[in-house]
């Protein structure tokens, strides 16, 4: 499928017009306006955030690394798949850069007597994790200047279906269409229709890892046929290419928590990172993006998400709420992506579903009472999760990227044209 994508020259909140319903226009000049098919007057009501967490370890142990590429990795200073204390500090960034952008939706913040029941911010965290519950706690925090002291989640350490449906096997997978889908996959790759950029990665890493070959016993190989099988319920790639995947990852992980490097490369460890990245992003989009797994695993956030942009928002959510924002993975991102028909990169950040990465649905109320949606995102570079800086603190000022869904025909989506997609099903969502 192919997606157009626009880069915005806007920093919403800062360089355009920006009424909110209820409370006084804010004007900071109108010349970058006309980029966001905004027209003059557009009046955002409310936006819903999603976001991955913060900067983590690796979820396999160092030894389990070690075993599996033959080279000893740094060592982290938490136990594996736990946000750092680095990840808090820029998750608290993204966080608070966020409540400047969307400032004006949050203006009853400064009123006495804030309550989580009454205030414009609802937050809602992944319960399976502890690195979710923490971003939720971040933002939560953050976004309401302390009103709001911890998000909504189900019980610590139980699997929540709204951020993946399979989790708890309320949706069965069609086991033998997916197979086919994926071997066809795995067919056109062993043909050499590798893309280019993941080819190179899978080369590189072989090179630094692995020099001599695949031919070596116990040697990691980088470049072995993709391959398939099913675990728990759900597909799981073998191979070069999930190797080449989880390797890339995991030393991006480790170059912004700013540990020493377990492998180095003669034009530096960020263009190395921007040489392997796409093996990540190529895997991603064959398995993670798969519209038959991204529709199973959205099952209930899908339909929760299209509610609160309808303004049909669900018990838990309080009627103040202007700002609601989940707190996911990269896997909920890919997810919605496929869903939502959007493709995007970063010029400054090889990993599109980076930490701290924030996909934002704004609801906007057009001059003529229409309602509309825009996307958009939110992210930081690869310098600025590493050195712990603002999100401003760049050449477009931390300017959001505006996201062009195929699913419309312009960057603004009406909701008759969004939910025409799905199934009128009715949530069963925990939330």
């Amino acid at each position: 499928m192919l997606y157009r994508l626009r880069q915005s020259a806007l920093l919403l909140g800062t360089l355009c017009r920006l009424a909110v319903a209820g409370t006084t226009a804010l004007t900071i000049g109108t010349s970058a306006c006309a980029a966001t098919d905004l027209p003059d007057g557009a009046v955002l009501e409310r936006v819903v955030l999603v976001a991955r967490h913060g900067i983590r370890s690796p979820t396999q142990s160092t030894e389990g690394l070690t075993l599996k590429t033959g080279r000893t990795w740094s060592a982290w200073p938490v136990p594996p798949g736990s946000m750092t204390e680095h990840g808090r500090t820029n998750l608290a960034l993204m966080a608070t850069f966020l409540r400047t952008v969307y400032a004006p939706l949050l203006a009853t913040l400064g009123k006495p007597h804030c309550t989580p029941a009454t205030s414009p911010v609802f937050v809602w965290a992944d319960s399976a994790d502890a690195r979710t519950l923490e971003t939720g706690t971040i933002f939560a925090r953050v976004l309401s200047r302390g009103c709001v002291l911890a998000p909504a989640s189900l019980p610590a350490g139980k699997k929540d279906p709204l951020f993946n449906a399979m989790a708890n096997g309320l949706v069965v997978l069609d086991q033998a269409a997916i197979t086919r889908t994926l071997t066809a996959l795995s067919l056109k790759d062993d043909a050499r229709a590798l893309p280019p950029a993941v080819h190179t990665a899978e080369q590189t890493l072989q090179h630094l890892f692995a020099p001599q070959g695949c031919n070596t016993l116990h040697t990691a190989c980088f470049t072995a046929p993709a391959q398939f099988g099913w675990k728990k319920g759900v597909p799981h790639a073998t191979g070069g290419l999930a190797l080449s995947a989880s390797v890339a990852e995991n030393l991006l992980l480790e170059y912004v928590q700013g540990l020493p490097p377990t492998v180095t490369a003669q034009q530096g460890q960020a263009n190395l990172l921007a040489t392997i990245l796409p093996a990540h992003t190529y895997q991603s989009q064959r398995l993670r993006r798969l519209p038959a797994l991204a529709a199973a695993r959205g099952q209930l956030l899908l339909p929760t998400l299209l509610d609160l942009l309808s303004s049909a928002p669900p018990h838990t959510v309080p009627p103040s709420a202007r700002l609601i924002l989940f707190a996911g993975h990269d896997t909920t991102l890919d997810m919605l992506a496929s869903l939502f028909g959007l493709e995007w990169h970063f010029t400054d950040q090889p990993d599109p579903t980076a930490p701290d990465t924030t996909l934002g649905l704004e609801v906007w109320r057009l001059p003529g009472q229409q309602t509309m949606v825009r996307f958009v995102l939110f992210h930081q570079s690869l310098a600025q999760l590493r050195m712990a800086t603002p999100v401003t603190e760049r050449p477009d000022g931390g300017a959001a990227m505006v996201l062009h869904s195929s699913l419309c025909p312009t960057a603004l989506c009406s909701l008759a044209e969004l939910t025409s997609h799905f199934s009128s099903k009715p949530s069963t969502a925990p939330l």
